[in-house]
């Protein structure tokens, strides 16, 4: 196995962890949980929830529009070589 591979595999176990523990810290204090929060507290995971609804939606949406300009793009080229013929 080259080493620059073996580098990589370790880079992606070793981001895979982080995000797991990163991801998993939250449920471990109590003020995070929904049920258990009250006035201030409530507001702000609501906050915090359509913000991160609105990264995945955003990154969703970005990925389908470089797709989409591709097709696009291949489709106009179709119609300019039908016209010029």
């Amino acid at each position: 196995m080259e080493p620059l591979l073996g580098v990589k595999i370790g880079c992606l176990f070793a981001l895979l962890a982080l995000t797991l523990v990163c991801g998993l810290i939250p449920i471990c204090f109590k003020c995070f949980q929904i049920e258990a929060a009250t006035g201030r507290h409530r507001r702000v995971l609501s906050f915090l929830g359509c913000i991160s609804a609105g990264v995945f939606l955003g990154a969703g949406f970005m990925h389908m529009t470089a797709e989409a300009l591709e097709g696009i793009e291949s489709e106009i080229q179709k119609f300019v070589m039908q016209d010029r013929e």
